[in-house]
């Protein structure tokens, strides 16, 4: 049978190597046993058919994963600008490096104990009292201390105050118009759209207004320094620089010697439409919505739309009370806003004897006095 003759294989081997002359004196040792064993190849060859079938071709990983096994390889999702940044611990945004803010420190500083501090200082002496001692702020107040915010630091509009007077919206407006025209003529439109123009003093405002606008089947022509205009707008922007304003007496004059014709200029570009109304908003502070802007056609239209804004709406409240329907139910009762519990509890004449006992207890009457959850953690940590 084929199990005696792997048997008497096996035994004919180890005969050999008892006999064999290089094993008459001492044993051999193990790795040259270990190289003569013909188990493992036997092995590999009764279980690759099985790899083969269930992987249906080149199995992947070692033959035995046993005694090949591979380390794991540790493999991130981030992407390789993560990676960097986790790898520099004292990284800093270049923005805050070049930010004029002084930023609150990114790392807690212990101070130092007793014992540490008599190591280093043998004059050191502790206090005995809190007199005298250095009060340091919680960050939560970093903003509010001298020096961390200024003036400077305030937050600037882009636009300017709410404009009323129609004929200065005009004045606006024709200036806008005459100076989109003057960018798309010298092919800077698309480019400075988006950015911001200087406001411009009263010198500039008059050199605009003078050129002359011709609108023949709505395109329009413009006479007048045009180049000039266009470098004035493509130049450096001061922060502190504001536009002159005009009078409404001194507008109606001018308006008074224009042809309306003007108004009738198309707007087919969308980057010609962005930028009147961008600089509209930026003169005047009246912004045009953007659901209203892409049914402007004409110059026209915008002044309608910054003029005339859309009104607000009439409230459930008003509506219900110029109907009368529910007002004249003797068992209904309409009221302007949303009924709370201390509304409930003041139409019943209890509100009186709660506030009371509320005030004998010392307790907060409404709200919470500022007292959240988790006042202990908040002390443990510093915080007031």
């Amino acid at each position: 049978m084929s199990r005696i003759h792997r048997a008497r294989a096996l035994k004919s081997l180890q005969a050999v190597i008892t006999n064999s002359p290089c094993t008459s004196s001492h044993r051999a040792p193990f790795i040259a046993r270990a190289t003569l064993s013909t188990s493992a190849r036997v092995q590999d060859k009764n279980t690759d058919w099985i790899r083969k079938k269930l992987w249906k071709g080149e199995a992947p990983g070692p033959e035995d994963p046993y005694t090949q096994r591979m380390e794991p390889e540790d493999v991130s999702n981030l992407p390789e600008e993560a990676l960097e940044l986790q790898n520099q611990a004292e990284f800093t945004p270049e923005e805050i490096e070049q930010s004029r803010l002084v930023l609150p420190p990114r790392r807690r500083v212990e101070a130092a104990s007793e014992k540490e501090i008599e190591s280093l200082d043998p004059s050191y002496i502790p206090a005995t009292s809190i007199e005298g001692l250095e009060e340091i702020q919680p960050v939560k107040t970093w903003w509010d201390q001298p020096g961390h915010w200024g003036p400077e630091n305030d937050f600037r509009g882009f636009a300017a105050e709410k404009v009323e007077e129609r004929t200065v919206i005009e004045i606006a407006l024709r200036r806008a118009v005459v100076e989109s025209l003057a960018l798309q003529e010298a092919g800077l439109l698309n480019e400075w759209a988006a950015k911001k123009w200087p406001a411009g003093q009263r010198a500039e405002l008059d050199q605009t207004l003078a050129v002359q606008v011709q609108v023949q089947d709505g395109k329009a022509t413009l006479k007048g320094d045009v180049q000039a205009i266009a470098g004035q707008l493509t130049s450096e922007v001061a922060e502190s620089e504001q536009a002159d304003n005009i009078s409404a007496e001194e507008a109606q004059e001018i308006v008074k010697t224009w042809d309306a014709s003007w108004k009738e200029v198309a707007l087919d570009d969308q980057h010609l439409k962005f930028a009147i109304r961008k600089r509209i908003y930026q003169l005047t502070g009246r912004l045009i919505p953007d659901a209203k802007l892409g049914a402007a056609r004409t110059a026209q239209h915008l002044l309608t739309l910054t003029v005339n804004p859309t009104k607000r709406g009439k409230k459930l409240i008003e509506i219900l009370e110029s109907k009368g329907e529910l007002t004249s139910l003797p068992n209904v009762k309409v009221h302007n806003r949303k009924i709370g519990p201390i509304d409930k509890e003041v139409a019943v004449g209890r509100w009186k004897v709660i506030e009371e006992e509320l005030t004998k207890r010392g307790l907060p009457i409404t709200g919470t006095a500022g007292l959240g959850k988790n006042k202990e953690r908040d002390w443990l940590t510093g915080k007031r």
